[in-house]
């Protein structure tokens, strides 16, 4: 049992390191400029250099807003198994206890 509690522990500390290593890439440089010459090809976009240029800075700016706003998602939903997973992984939960008495 006290390996198990030193396992969890060390989980709990290495987490936060876990949740922050992989951040949501959308890679919105490039799609943003596939958004703008899919536009243009079209006919929905002037071929005109500042309305493209334009197009790619809202398309960018769209883009990093959708990447944090998934970023946050995905860490809250990590939290949330990790919490989910600490409570339902006690042993001495009321539950748990009656399951052990069942199987005596």
């Amino acid at each position: 049992m006290k390996m198990r509690t030193m396992f969890t522990s060390a989980v709990l500390l290495f987490f936060p390191v876990v949740l922050n290593a992989q951040g949501i890439n959308l890679e919105c440089e490039a799609l943003a400029k596939k958004m703008v010459s899919r536009f243009a090809e079209q006919g929905l976009l002037n071929t005109d250099t500042h309305a493209q240029q334009r197009a790619n800075a809202i398309s960018l700016e769209l883009c990093n807003e959708i990447e944090k706003s998934a970023e946050v998602q995905h860490k809250a939903a990590k939290e949330s198994a990790l919490q989910n997973w600490i409570f339902e992984n006690r042993p001495e939960k009321p539950g748990n206890r009656r399951l052990k008495n069942l199987k005596r």
